[in-house]
């Protein structure tokens, strides 16, 4: 079937140019034919069945088109396809030519999703403002004045799965005339000298705003916790009887690192971690994801914190010693040995254990206690007994 849609062409050798071979052809194959040749590719060759499908068989297309360039035409290029080889390395391929991704929009106003590119279809669903939506490939051009778009059906989360997430794909109105014709009233639409390409980009942007996240991003969820013996133990305090600040619940709030792998509803953003993590998928706000950048400030701010309060516990422990007697040019509590100390801290161990602590996603909380126990553990090396 491969060969009758694609046509025969007498081999040439590797390396000789046709000016009459071209992709055309190829381009013109079916899909369904291109995906029966890489599966029967798989069944005789024994590759991995998981290198096969949409993937491979784009990538066969892409490697047919290479092969046609060098001359090699018709069944001679479809056997070259059957070898080992050039299947896996097509495959390989595939895996790095992505497809476009779906960019994840956030509804300004509300929207009705329709079945169908018509004010007269079945309405799937009332959107409202703040709701997130994905568009399909990346396609940010409505035609007439319809957007394609693929809203969550997922509220309740399964922590521990790796399914793919369920969608219902349908049409919004977001420029005229499908504003007009789905809620009777006109778009904000631009002066009428600018292009209609000029209206429907603004009516879009006015109702769909891309969001500051992408599917595929590596963030951080944050999670507050709704007991901490610490925290319990200072609201019993009579200086925070009106409340704990804002900074002390987001210091101790667990981490949980992932990609963006779709939204949910109510406006969250769905967090995929790696196979066997507690949680495997996280459901978060927009205002709790934190980017690495962000992430590797605020611990690196905590770090610091640490180094600050492990110098005060170190100067104070050795200032003790001195009013107790301790000579200060001598001995093991003399000033040399502390400024050494405080050398090794700035320079190699708190650094080094401030990267730790981001690698494995510490609160911020944690990262300061950790700094100061590691500071603290070394002074107590050098300055016991």
């Amino acid at each position: 079937d491969l060969q009758g849609t694609l046509g025969s062409r007498p081999t040439r050798p590797r390396g000789a140019s046709d000016p009459s071979v071209d992709a055309a052809p190829m381009r013109s194959a079916s899909a369904a034919v291109l995906r029966r040749c890489a599966t029967g590719v798989v069944r005789q060759r024994g590759v991995p069945p998981r290198l096969c499908g949409r993937d491979a068989t784009g990538a066969l297309l892409a490697q047919h088109q290479v092969l046609l360039q060098q001359g090699w035409g018709g069944a001679a290029g479809i056997r070259c396809l059957g070898q080992p080889r050039f299947f896996v390395a097509a495959s390989l391929f595939a895996r790095h030519a992505e497809e476009p991704r779906n960019q994840i929009l956030r509804l300004t106003g509300a929207a009705k999703l329709r079945a169908q590119a018509s004010a007269d279809s079945e309405m799937l669903a009332e959107l409202g403002a703040g709701d997130l939506v994905e568009a399909i490939g990346g396609n940010l051009e409505p035609a007439g004045g319809w957007l394609l778009v693929r809203s969550p059906l997922e509220d309740r989360i399964d922590v521990m799965s790796d399914k793919p997430l369920e969608y219902q794909d349908g049409w919004l109105a977001v420029a005229a005339p499908a504003l007009e014709a789905d809620f009777g009233t006109a778009s904000p639409a631009p002066a009428p000298a600018e292009e209609a390409g000029g209206a429907a980009a603004l009516a879009l942007e006015k109702l769909l705003v891309p969001t500051d996240v992408q599917m595929g991003e590596r963030v951080a969820a944050r999670v507050l916790l709704e007991t901490h013996p610490v925290l319990d133990a200072l609201k019993k305090l009579p200086l925070f009887k009106d409340g704990l600040p804002n900074w002390m619940p987001v210091s101790v709030a667990e981490l949980y690192a992932g990609r963006i792998a779709g939204v949910a509803k109510r406006g969250r953003f769905i967090l995929q971690r790696p196979s066997g993590a507690m949680p495997e998928r996280v459901a978060s706000v927009p205002e709790k994801l934190i980017r690495p950048k962000a992430r590797m400030r605020q611990t690196t701010i905590a770090g610091i914190l640490g180094l600050g309060l492990s110098l005060v516990l170190g100067l104070g422990l050795h200032a003790r010693k001195w009013v107790r007697g301790e000579p200060l040019d001598a001995g093991r509590f003399a000033l040399e040995p502390l400024v050494g100390w405080t050398t090794l801290l700035v320079v190699f161990l708190t650094p080094v254990t401030i990267l730790p602590c981001f690698i494995f996603t510490n609160s911020q909380a944690s990262t300061l206690v950790v700094v100061v126990w590691m500071n603290m553990l070394l002074y107590n090396d050098l300055f016991s007994e």
